[in-house]
């Protein structure tokens, strides 16, 4: 027994690592390069490990705490079924997400197309399978767990090859493919590890804990994989060294204004005789300011100055 509990806390303190350098590794990258792109890989990572966390762990705890409490095995089935379904919003955000990362990184601007027929799709699946179990049109399984596991990964892996087929609808390699570094190749070894979990998922406790605890930390360990993977080839550092002012515009999501205002901070014009230059208010120069060195993520016109300078090699 003191075997199997040991294993459980050496698999948690894994997942748990692994959740934790996921997210940090996608925060990291996006604070060094401020790519739109790395703005949603980072939700991506939040909104999937919290779900990995609260299904799986959430599910585990339970189980242990229902074994010590006299309940019928209906309750307890009706239990392991509702309790990762709570979590299920959280990975239909992170697979949207991925998808978004697909296209993003392919150029395509099918945002709110996705948006449109991904979660309405989702939303009626659920209904209808909640409908069907509460009109007993499916019947409870008896392995409540592994049948909840099947479905999710089933879903999980439709999800991860249409990630797949954008690569593969891509003739040329796009700019920002370059830039990341994650290409068709990572794509298509994504698709073929999550393969590999969703099996082991699917027969998660045909050897006991052993093979639970190992389908565990996979499951994990894959979710890091387009981080790590950026992370790794880190292309970006190469492309941005130097880049011209409109590059940099758009790397920060720079306005026409605010991007005309920069320009007057570097030259060394104080705010008052940037606001007559333009012709407009000094409170509005400020709210420009404000809202530049937000995106910018600096703190004062020294470091926007010498941010400007060292990305586009202005002096």
């Amino acid at each position: 027994m003191w075997i199997e509990n040991l294993t459980y806390v050496i698999t948690f303190v894994v997942s748990a690592g692994m959740s934790a350098l996921g997210i940090l590794v996608a925060y990291q990258l996006y604070q060094q390069f401020k790519k739109p792109v790395l703005s949603i890989l980072l939700y991506q990572q939040i909104f999937l490990f919290s779900f990995l966390f609260y299904s799986i762990w959430g599910n585990i705890a339970l189980r242990v705490i229902l074994s010590d409490i006299q309940i019928s095995e209906a309750i307890s089935t009706k239990l392991a079924l509702f309790v990762p379904i709570i979590g299920v919003p959280f990975m239909v955000v992170s697979w949207f997400m991925l998808l978004k990362i697909a296209l993003k990184l392919n150029g395509i601007n099918s945002i709110k197309t996705l948006a449109i027929s991904f979660f309405p799709t989702l939303v009626v699946l659920v209904l209808v399978f909640t409908i069907l179990f509460q009109k007993q049109i499916i019947p409870l399984p008896v392995n409540a767990d592994l049948f909840v596991v099947r479905i999710l990964s089933g879903i999980n892996l439709v999800i991860h090859f249409i990630f797949l087929l954008i690569f593969l609808n891509q003739k040329a390699e796009r700019k920002e493919i370059k830039e990341s570094g994650f290409s068709l190749k990572e794509a298509a070894i994504l698709f073929g590890l999550t393969l590999l979990y969703s099996t082991a998922m699917s027969f998660f406790d045909i050897f006991g804990f052993i093979s639970t605890c190992i389908s565990i930390a996979f499951i994990f360990a894959v979710g890091v994989f387009i981080p790590i993977s950026i992370r790794l080839r880190q292309q970006f550092s190469e492309t941005e060294k130097i880049m011209d002012f409109n590059a940099f515009c758009s790397a920060y999501e720079i306005s026409k204004r605010e991007a005309e205002i920069i320009l007057e901070i570097c030259s060394g014009k104080t705010n008052k005789a940037i606001a007559e230059k333009l012709f407009i208010t000094l409170q509005t120069v400020k709210d420009h300011n404000h809202r530049i060195f937000t995106k910018t993520g600096v703190k004062s016109r020294v470091q926007l100055s010498n941010l400007v300078r060292e990305k586009t090699g202005k002096k």
